[in-house]
């Protein structure tokens, strides 16, 4: 233990630094983006702010909880961890138990509590994908042996998630999985077979729903419907325009007032262009870029392929859903409905987040204790 506490924790230290940046950025321009929000649908413009402390707090608790439990008892009850993720997300898509918004079924509320179970299948898939490809050994080449069943199940469990009306975060699990299985060592033909699947249901999800095609129109270009459709980019667009380099101020901002859907969830990135400025988003940016340095530093480092896997497939779930939310914000991808992690509010995804930032650190603390009873 005493040669533990030697090795100066600069990469653990790096880590949380950039989450706690991350997180008390968030809640500054969460506070202002969300007063409208609060006072129009519950009398409060606390609410959104007072709910994500709330989150927080049981994020923290996670947080522990992740870093001091050994990361490899996932991968012993892997089965039990997943069974009970079908099994929330089943019950989320039935009517009387899933709750509905606006066409969608994504949550299930308990009383005054209610969670997001797909928040939780995203981790369950790095645990189920970081278990079962680092078990295949020698067969991860092999197509029928290694690769099928496990894609099979990845694309079982987006199925469960997209009729649940939650396109981005099959879309997200997606391209995490096909991150996860190219780290895993699979066939480059393989990969480019996956991803054309994958582009292939993309393309049948979107044309089955007129909706999202609207969305892809609105997209390529904003200004053929700027009152219905493109409204959200072009609003978007405007935060950044009006913030400038260094922005109005906190609590300035002009397109909160509901000028922008979603400005405290999916548009936060938006607002604090608005109100920090294209420093304080290219700071945010950098954040998350330090950090995916670090996680994927921190997988390098592991002693055998699950903890590799795991912690990659961690690092990249965050790091992907950031640019895709930052990407979609600042118009360069469609529109979808996706969180900021740390940042946006979203109680179900800073309560995982944290708990997979235990993890992680978790993994990093196990690759320095290794390392020294190696020596």
């Amino acid at each position: 233990m005493k040669e533990l506490m030697k090795n100066k924790p600069t990469i653990e230290i790096t880590l949380l630094a950039c989450v706690i940046l991350l997180i008390g950025i968030g809640f500054g321009f969460l506070y202002s983006a969300s007063q409208p929000s609060g006072l129009k649908y519950h009398d409060d413009s606390y609410y959104y702010i007072v709910k994500q402390g709330i989150y927080l707090i049981i994020g923290v608790f996670l947080f522990f909880i992740g870093f001091i439990i050994n990361h490899e008892i996932y991968n012993k009850y892997i089965k039990q961890i997943i069974l009970a993720t079908i099994l929330l997300l089943i019950l989320t898509i039935i009517p009387g138990i899933g709750k509905e918004v606006a066409g969608a079924r994504r949550w299930i509320a308990i009383d005054r509590f209610q969670f997001q179970p797909s928040e939780i299948a995203k981790l369950s898939l790095v645990f189920y994908l970081s278990s079962v490809l680092a078990n295949k050994k020698e067969f991860i080449k092999d197509f029928y042996k290694g690769v099928l069943p496990p894609f099979i199940f990845v694309g079982f469990l987006g199925f469960l998630i997209f009729i649940e009306n939650d396109f981005s975060t099959t879309f997200l699990i997606v391209f995490v999985t096909v991150v996860i299985f190219f780290l895993a060592g699979i066939r480059i033909a393989t990969l480019i077979m996956m991803m054309g699947i994958g582009f292939i249901s993309g393309l049948i999800m979107i044309f089955f729903a007129p909706y999202r095609i609207k969305r892809i129109f609105a997209f390529l270009n904003p200004w053929e419907d700027p009152l219905g459709s493109g409204w959200h980019y072009l609003q978007s667009m405007k935060c950044f325009a009006l913030g400038k380099w260094f922005g109005r101020g906190i609590g300035e901002s002009t397109q909160k007032s509901f000028a922008l859907p979603e400005a405290h969830n999916d548009y936060i990135y938006a607002i604090i262009g608005e109100e920090g400025g294209a420093f304080v988003a290219i700071m945010i940016l950098a954040l998350y870029t330090i950090f995916a340095f670090v996680g994927f530093n921190i997988a390098k480092k592991a002693e055998n392929k699950n903890s590799y896997l795991m912690a990659s497939g961690i690092t990249a779930l965050i790091y992907i859903q950031a640019m895709v939310n930052i990407g979609v914000v600042v118009g360069v991808l469609p529109a979808t409905g996706i969180t900021l992690p740390f940042v946006s509010a979203g109680g179900t995804s800073l309560v995982i987040f944290m708990f997979a930032m235990g993890i992680l650190m978790n993994i990093s603390y196990m690759n320095k204790l290794n390392a020294i009873r190696e020596r």
